[in-house]
């Protein structure tokens, strides 16, 4: 609690005091994210029965293994609230937060369809269960300039900021100066906030929470958002809301990944079936390495327990992935059950 409290407290530092912070560092930091988390729905008997920390366990260790892990947090952790009326809302029992921690969770981005599903008290409870755990949060906050801060977290000498923004409806679910809610991803303020970032940390990852559901490719907005934000000084830009992958790309050297698909969901769908655990490593601020570890996320097959694939099937997983990817795309090589990237030596 009071590691989040300074971090802060040096947001509202003097610029020159923040970049002098800034550390020239050598140090390697591996990003691991996910997609969507969502301890609700569908899995409810499921995590009643056999806790809450069941859907984690066959990746847990991968997540634990990188300096950062980050997902897709997408319902509120809370006990009562007013609905709004939509199709789907979620609402998660508090007592269900600790396992993001034991997992191996560092930051979650809040700036989804759901967040705001059950108004203002769940937001509240989730910030408070979040900060009380230690893990950073972006994306959502009870007024519009919360919602748009970072979080920062520091590892091996470098500090890295993660924003998050939803471009989805329901368009009421976005914060405004004095209401809660979550960061609406508009480009100017976007843009202003990666290069505010960019001056406080060595990293800057944005994620968004855009697209269309059960699409595999990204919309032309998506694509022009991406560059702009990596153009504005973003080093990794994750996706999420399709619930099924979409390609990866390189754009001027940073990676965007337009969508994680689903992770730890409460989803009967059988339309979402595969997703990854995507490792970024960066050195000296530069992307190193990328590793997709592939994922049946099946939940008729896995039981809500996100499980890393093996093998030929493992295989297939990452040639699907490499067959979606824009063009020019990111073409990961398949070897040892998952699909790696390295940066090219300068001769």
């Amino acid at each position: 609690m009071r590691y989040i409290a300074s971090l802060v407290l040096a947001a509202c530092l003097p610029l020159p005091s923040l970049q002098a912070q800034v550390p020239a560092d050598t140090a390697k930091v591996t990003i691991a994210a996910v997609g969507d988390v969502m301890l609700g729905g569908s899995m409810t008997t499921t995590v009643k029965e056999r806790g809450a920390g069941y859907p984690f366990e066959r990746t847990a260790g991968l997540l634990r293994a990188a300096d950062i892990a980050i997902c897709n947090l997408e319902a509120p952790f809370g006990t009562k609230g007013k609905p709004f009326r939509k199709r789907f809302t979620f609402l998660v029992p508090p007592i269900y937060a600790g396992a993001l921690k034991d997992a191996g969770f560092d930051v979650v981005a809040m700036a989804n369809n759901h967040m705001m599903d059950f108004g203002p008290q769940p937001l509240a409870t989730t910030l408070a269960a979040l900060d009380s755990l230690g893990i950073g949060h972006s994306g959502a906050g009870m007024d519009l300039a919360a919602a748009r801060a970072p979080a920062l977290v520091e590892r091996n000498g470098a500090r890295v900021a993660f924003l998050s923004y939803s471009r989805v409806h329901p368009t009421q679910f976005w914060a405004g100066r004095k209401r809660p809610g979550t960061a609406p991803a508009v480009e100017p303020e976007v843009i202003a906030d990666i290069k505010a970032a960019k001056l406080r940390a060595r990293l800057v990852v944005v994620s968004f929470h855009w697209g269309a559901e059960l699409m595999d490719h990204p919309k032309d907005y998506q694509v022009r958002l991406a560059h702009a934000a990596i153009d504005a000084g973003a080093d990794l830009v994750l996706g999420s809301h399709p619930h099924v992958l979409q390609g990866l790309e390189l754009y001027r050297g940073r990676l965007i990944a337009y969508s994680l698909g689903n992770f730890a969901f409460g989803s009967g769908s059988r339309k979402c079936t595969e997703s990854v655990i995507l490792l970024a490593s960066f050195v000296n601020g530069e992307l190193d390495m990328v590793k997709a570890v592939p994922l049946c996320v099946d939940n008729h097959v896995v039981n809500y327990q996100p499980t890393p694939l093996a093998g030929s099937a493992a295989t297939a997983a990452i040639g699907r992935l490499n067959a979606i990817a824009p063009r020019p795309g990111l073409a990961l090589t398949i070897g040892d059950s998952a699909g790696v990237w390295t940066r090219p030596e300068i001769p």
